[in-house]
């Protein structure tokens, strides 16, 4: 007898996976079991089954855009910088 069933793989952010798997097993489902319930969703409402919103910029993003626009207060900052301020940001979670 052949199955219907294949293996679907996919990546997804660790700490996201963990902080999913916490909700979604509170529930009694399982990874496979969530994937599937969210699959007949998008298939019963052919597309995504909540809305799907933009998040609109505070105003620290907004002056930075414009300033980025008109060329204004603009400081060099190397990958190396970048990385550990990202790094530490991390460590703030």
């Amino acid at each position: 007898m052949q199955s219907n069933t294949i293996n679907v793989t996919f990546r997804m952010d660790k700490e996201d996976k963990k902080h999913f798997e916490r909700i979604i097993n509170s529930m009694g489902l399982n990874l496979s079991s969530a994937f599937n319930v969210f699959a007949k969703a998008v298939i019963r409402d052919n597309g995504i089954p909540f809305e799907l919103k933009s998040h609109t910029p505070n105003e620290e993003t907004i002056k930075t855009i414009e300033n980025i626009e008109k060329g204004e207060n603009l400081e060099e900052v190397t990958m190396e910088q970048l990385k550990a301020e990202y790094e530490a940001q991390k460590l703030k979670a």
